[in-house]
């Protein structure tokens, strides 16, 4: 199969196939004599696999791993569990700095509605150096 049909199956451009090539990702595709890539049925589901992990928030390096357990012929869950317990820390991890972030930026919201009713309004973000500070005072 070529590339532009394995992109449109896989939903992936054809840019993001060369990409995973490109990085060890999936094997280096044979060649017709044209010099065409020529892709089986495995790379195709080897690419589908990339794209659900890629999905799960897996970085290219973790993903490289995860080809490789996949290879294995034992195929050990205990190792994928461990790599989804670590991502799943990571993205609880996110959301409370994003929930941080949500506060710090309604603080800094409510300061500048405050400032705004004045009829001298001076912009306490852009005049204070520690703006978040006089926010959470007012």
């Amino acid at each position: 199969m070529q590339i532009g049909i394995v992109a449109q199956k896989v939903g992936l451009s054809v840019d993001a196939i060369r990409f995973y090539e490109r990085n060890a990702l999936l094997p280096r595709a044979a060649r017709t004599q044209g010099g065409f890539r020529r892709y089986a049925e495995r790379d195709i589901e080897t690419l589908a696999f990339i794209r659900r992990v890629q999905g799960l928030g897996f970085k290219l390096s973790e993903i490289r791993g995860l080809l490789s357990l996949r290879e294995s012929r034992m195929q050990p869950c205990a190792p994928v569990r461990l790599r989804l317990q670590t991502k799943l820390a990571d993205v609880r991890q996110k959301l409370k700095n994003l929930q941080k972030l949500e506060r710090e930026l309604r603080l800094a919201l409510r300061s500048c509605d405050k400032e705004l009713r004045k009829q001298n309004a001076h912009c306490p973000i852009l005049s204070d150096g520690d703006a978040r500070k006089k926010a959470g005072r007012r």
